[in-house]
């Protein structure tokens, strides 16, 4: 659109940051999987530490958008895109030195495609962007809250599985809270035209 500022933006740009430092978090996690029992590594604290501080560039780049660059289609876009790939990524990557289960992984990857695909697609047909709710922020929060504590050395173990379970739990009623959003905005949009 004419009137909105150029995606190439300071918000986009800590968007983009986000998505860069998931293979960061995956190598320092490879690293300190050669751990000995009992002793925790300085990149599992760094890997924690990155994790932390690419979770808040998301607010970061959200006050950027709305206080000093505007906000953009693409950022709207984008920015769900980089939490869902943050948090996936660094879920996958526990899963796959089994310090969580993968259906945990599977349930939140399934709503995350089902989603994005929507989105895409009212994008594509209907030029709609659909924002996410408090619903999606409790999600995000949620699965955030559970990877910090499963990347955080020596949590509990029922303190990680409870974290874990209500991310999961959140990630199913944020999916159907979007799609019964959708479903009402498709009551009122024109169909599509082949």
């Amino acid at each position: 659109m004419a009137d909105q500022p150029s995606p190439f933006n300071l918000a986009n740009a800590f968007t983009f940051l986000r998505v860069l430092l998931v293979p960061v978090i995956g190598y320092l996690l490879f690293v300190s999987a050669a751990d000995d029992p009992g002793t925790t590594s300085s990149a599992r604290w760094w890997a924690f530490g990155i994790f932390v501080f690419a979770a808040l560039t998301d607010s970061i780049d959200g006050w950027l958008a709305r206080r000093l660059v505007g906000v953009t289609d693409w950022g709207k876009l984008a920015d769900p895109l980089a939490d869902k790939l943050l948090i996936i990524g660094s879920l996958a990557i526990l899963a796959f030195f089994r310090e969580l289960p993968w259906w945990a992984v599977v349930v939140i990857v399934l709503r995350e495609v089902a989603v994005t695909v929507q989105r895409t697609q009212l994008l594509r047909n209907h030029g709609v962007v659909v924002a996410a709710s408090i619903w999606g922020k409790v999600k995000t929060v949620t699965q955030v809250v559970a990877v910090t504590l499963y990347l955080y050395p020596d949590v509990p173990a029922i303190a990680r599985q409870t974290s874990l379970a209500i991310a999961v739990l959140a990630t199913i009623v944020s999916g159907a809270e979007y799609f019964r959003r959708v479903r009402r905005l498709q009551a009122n949009l024109p169909s599509a035209t082949a």
